[in-house]
């Protein structure tokens, strides 16, 4: 798969992740989840869009060329 490609597809899993989390969906913070059972939900849903940052950043990366994984 190109790089290009990959960025790409982590760029648009980080912005659903990060909109889910910050929208409550019920697909991204389930609460039977065991993140959400472990941490609460506030906690749970920071966790989500601090990985959905995550994962925004590295298509990013991929995206100008930067190989940081």
């Amino acid at each position: 798969m190109s790089p290009t490609l990959t960025g790409f597809i982590f760029v648009a899993m980080g912005v659903l992740i990060m909109v889910g989390a910050a929208l409550n969906w019920g697909i991204v913070s389930r609460p039977g989840k065991l993140v959400n059972r472990i941490f609460g939900d506030t906690v749970a849903r920071i966790i989500y869009f601090a990985a959905g940052i995550f994962l925004f950043f590295v298509g990013v990366g991929r995206l100008i060329g930067a190989d940081w994984f």
